[in-house]
């Protein structure tokens, strides 16, 4: 699976998380396939409320400002988007607990280095143990 995004989104991405410092910025990425082996189309961010008790280290989207979203077949969810102000690009424990894990993709953006921040593209499967994969993605024009 391929995951194609501009580089507006990316920017978005970026300001919103920087926005959100020293908490962990959380929201949804909506998009479409564009093709039958699963190559997806990032279209547009929503930025939602990191509601987690621990916001620094945690993220927790509230399930009933995303069932709008999760509900709406002409922008489907295609992601699930957070940043990590002070960790490396990777799944934390927390996050592979994720009881989002049927949204296709998991993206990560780490600020750990401010200069050059980290954006990765995860697929979560849940089975008898959790496990992920690293995507490719692509930042157009």
């Amino acid at each position: 699976m391929t995951v194609y995004l501009k580089k507006e989104l990316f920017n978005q991405l970026l300001h919103f998380s920087r926005q959100m410092m020293p908490e962990e910025a959380c929201g949804l990425i909506l998009g479409k396939s564009t093709s039958p082996n699963e190559e997806l189309l990032a279209s547009s961010f929503v930025p939602m409320r990191n509601c987690s008790s621990h916001p620094r280290i945690h993220f927790e989207l509230d399930p009933a400002e995303m069932i709008p979203y999760l509900t709406n077949n002409y922008k489907p969810v295609i992601g699930l988007f957070h940043s990590h102000p002070t960790a490396s690009a990777v799944p934390s424990a927390a996050d592979l607990q994720t009881l989002w894990h049927t949204i296709p993709t998991h993206w990560i953006l780490s600020l750990m280095n401010p200069d050059t921040p980290e954006l990765m593209v995860y697929q979560i499967k849940k089975a008898s143990s959790t496990d992920y994969h690293k995507l490719a993605f692509v930042i157009g024009q």
